[in-house]
């Protein structure tokens, strides 16, 4: 310890100054940071085994009981079928709609009008057979 003007001046432990020099730097910040985002990692990969051993339950109940398993595939196939219902209502519904805007354009632009959605429809329809395939 060294007198200095009346002070008594203090030499840090190398540790301490670097502990300082980390907290003005901002890089105690970045690995309390880093080391949040490690704990989240685990956290998720938590709830995914928690989900997967959920997942896992569920079906080896659903196996060991066939009239269950049947009553599911029962209940899902007619949900797709609600859905395929819908969607057919759905082109149905736009395609009278698009015959309804043709009818009330001029003649001279009917045949051209009616080209174009065409068109349209044939590119929407490919866009939709991709993703789905």
């Amino acid at each position: 310890m060294n007198a200095k003007k009346g002070h008594i001046q203090r030499r840090m432990p190398p540790p301490l100054i670097m502990a300082i020099e980390r907290l003005l730097t901002g890089s105690i910040r970045d690995q309390v940071k880093d080391m949040i985002q490690t704990e989240d990692l685990v956290l998720e990969a938590m709830r995914d085994l928690v989900k997967d051993e959920l997942k896992n339950y569920i079906r080896s109940r659903i196996d060991d009981n066939p009239e269950l398993k049947a009553d599911i595939k029962e209940a899902i196939s007619y949900y797709f079928n609600a859905k395929a219902k819908t969607l057919y209502a759905e082109l149905k519904a736009s395609h009278a709609a698009a015959r309804l805007g043709i009818a009330l354009l001029p003649d001279e632009l009917q045949g051209e009008v009616g080209n174009a959605l065409v068109s349209l429809f044939e590119k929407e329809l490919g866009n939709v057979l991709d993703r789905a395939l």
